[in-house]
């Protein structure tokens, strides 16, 4: 008889650094489970997000393919049904394929070959998040406004619709894992927090209202060092008018952050339970992520989108059975795992993937050192903007505006950019040559410029239509509980 394939739990937060969890050396937010679980399996320690943003970053972990081959530039854009998911090739593995929480899929395809999702999404499904530029001769226009919800006065203990969201998903994936199939499960339970707004149940807020916590080094040059796109973010976000640089609200941000992250690792402890409740634990591989990460102030930044590393790196926690603990400093991607699910399986992609396979380094094997790239091209800045990670070296590239490189061995906050200097310049040359070999730059911007377009002309008719793409999860009214 074959021997069965192991299940598959993964767990996703949302907008969670790594810069603030114990799990991941940093002694801030107090995320016990998190960190038994790392002692116990494969910590990627250098992880990173396909792209700081949540809808481009979930479509390339679905795919294993970059943004700029699904065409999921923004929050606002969907992928083709066509393109193979990795709940596509488990299933048809044999796998029972489910989704509890946040995919934030746009379009009509809320499944993308997962079997059935457990509950609706949090955020709509339609075209809505797609914007343009801000108009340049308006000085007051901004995206949202993003700084409130980064100041004191909003932050603290409370209930918020996100909470409520967390707590079904939550409920849904516990009841799931209680009465798993009789066949190999991989069920993916995606959290909202802790994405702000940074609102906490009142038993977490009361171990983080107090907390001394390490606040960001600002620079007394740090506003000659913004690089264009930190610039157009700072405008974006309503930062070039309202500052979250003062203490309190550097201090708020951080202890709401560390608060919802402990409620999540919280979640994680009770989903483990189950697991070995249920004497699933040793027949799964259990996997912690996160679609990107946060600033929470750093470099006087807020939010995702941007490619420095509180925004860009990401926890990455393998417990794969057998596989025993080991820390893995290579630079890998979340776009790694479509790769590393069919290597498991042994199925063989039907297009070539972007991602590659980790399971030589759950195997024990090295992996070899290849560049990790990260890419965002849409809001707020709508030209083409990568991010190239290679060994100790970081560059990024801003279509048509000056590079920056970093060397982060000896420089890990980005504060001294090389590029430009003779020294780095062979380094700066090969990373230039790669994104020019691998992306057609005047494409990819027409492109999101053209997509904008259209999708307007489409939200305006689904708005006089009152067409909604939201996903309605049956309730199995008539077979729940007890009927006979």
């Amino acid at each position: 008889m074959p021997q069965r394939h192991p299940n598959i739990l993964l767990v996703m937060a949302d907008q969670m650094t790594p810069f603030m969890l114990e799990a991941c050396g940093h002694p801030i937010a107090r995320t016990r489970h998190m960190k038994t679980l790392a002692d116990r399996a494969v910590n990627f320690t250098t992880a990173y997000t396909p792209s700081p943003i949540c809808v481009p970053a979930r479509s390339c972990f679905m795919t294993g393919l970059h943004t700029s081959t699904t065409g999921c530039y923004d929050n606002g854009d969907p992928y083709h049904s066509f393109i193979p998911t990795f709940a596509h090739y488990l299933t048809n593995a044999g796998y029972d394929t489910v989704l509890s929480g946040k995919m934030h899929f746009i379009g009509a395809d809320q499944l993308h070959g997962f079997r059935r999702r457990l509950n609706t999404d949090i955020y709509p499904s339609g075209f809505l998040w797609s914007y343009p530029l801000l108009d340049e001769n308006d000085p007051t226009a901004m995206a949202f406004d993003f700084a409130p919800q980064y100041q004191a006065r909003n932050i603290g203990a409370g209930w918020s619709p996100e909470l409520q969201y967390d707590e079904e998903t939550h409920f849904r994936a516990l009841e799931y894992l209680r009465h798993v199939p009789d066949r190999p499960f991989m069920l993916t339970v995606s959290y909202t927090n802790p994405h702000p707004p940074y609102i906490v149940p009142r038993k977490y807020w009361e171990m983080y209202k107090d907390a001394d916590l390490p606040l960001p080094h600002y620079p007394a040059d740090m506003d000659a060092r913004y690089s264009d796109f930190d610039r157009a973010f700072l405008r974006w976000y309503g930062l070039d008018r309202k500052s979250i640089r003062n203490e309190a609200d550097l201090l708020a941000m951080r202890r709401g952050f560390a608060a919802l992250a402990h409620y999540i690792d919280d979640k994680l402890g009770e989903l483990l339970d189950v697991l070995d409740e249920q004497g699933l634990r040793d027949n799964t591989m259990v996997i912690l992520t996160s679609d990107h990460g946060e600033m929470l102030g750093e470099k006087g930044l807020i939010q995702k989108r941007s490619h420095y590393e509180w925004s860009a790196r990401i926890p990455l926690i393998i417990d794969h059975p057998g596989a025993g603990h080991r820390r893995v400093d290579t630079p890998v991607s979340l776009i790694d795992l479509p790769a590393t699910f069919l290597d498991l399986v042994g199925a063989t992609p039907a297009r070539p993937m972007d991602g590659r396979s980790l399971m030589p380094a759950l195997r024990g094997e090295a992996l070899d050192v290849v560049p990790v790239i990260s890419e965002y091209h849409g809001e707020g800045i709508m030209r083409p903007s990568f991010m190239i990670r290679q060994g100790a070296w970081k560059y990024l590239y801003c279509h048509r505006s000056s590079p920056q490189l970093f060397n982060l061995e000896i420089d890990p906050g980005e504060w001294n950019n090389l590029a430009g200097t003779p020294k780095a310049a062979d380094i700066e040359r090969g990373f230039a040559a790669l994104i020019a070999e691998r992306f057609d730059l005047d494409a990819i911007e027409a492109e999101v410029w053209t997509r904008l377009a259209q999708k307007q002309v489409v939200n305006a008719a689904m708005a006089a239509n009152g067409t909604k793409w939201d996903y309605r999860p049956d309730p199995e009214g008539t077979t729940a509980y007890i009927r006979s």
